[in-house]
């Protein structure tokens, strides 16, 4: 699977994940994270990279996958933890995918673990995070 916009952030190397972590945080782009490696997470991954290159208003889109909830997770739960429009206190770990705006970075919505990533949920991930940042 040929991913042109997702940056597969790497298990084993710690330095290197906070290191990629910090280039796609400082990007000026529509971050969507996603975490997980189930069947499902891998097609929405490709799914999300897909939709990556159709922005209508032009933003720029990347994806960080973070194929575990435990790498990167001191730099990523805080983003879920301090939005104020999600209200529910859903763990960290039960979360699949959200989007961060442009700077400053901050969340408005996610996909649960057991939700779906397809195509009009994570475009409207992406729509909701672009319209957040004008």
């Amino acid at each position: 699977m040929a991913l042109l916009y997702t940056t597969e952030i790497p298990l084993d190397d710690l330095s290197k994940a906070e290191q990629l972590y910090q280039q796609l945080h400082d990007e000026n782009c529509i971050l969507m994270v996603v975490l997980g490696n189930t069947e499902a997470t891998v097609k929405g991954v490709q799914t999300a990279d897909d939709l990556a290159s159709t922005s209508p208003g032009g933003f720029k889109r990347k994806i960080m996958w973070v194929k575990n909830h435990v790498v990167l997770k001191d730099k990523l739960e805080p983003f879920l933890i301090t939005a104020k429009v999600i209200q529910d206190d859903t763990p960290y770990e039960e979360i699949k995918c959200f989007c961060l705006t442009l700077g400053p970075r901050k969340a408005n919505s996610r996909i649960h673990k057991n939700g779906v990533m397809d195509f009009i949920r994570l475009e409207h991930l992406y729509v909701e995070a672009e319209s957040q940042s004008l």
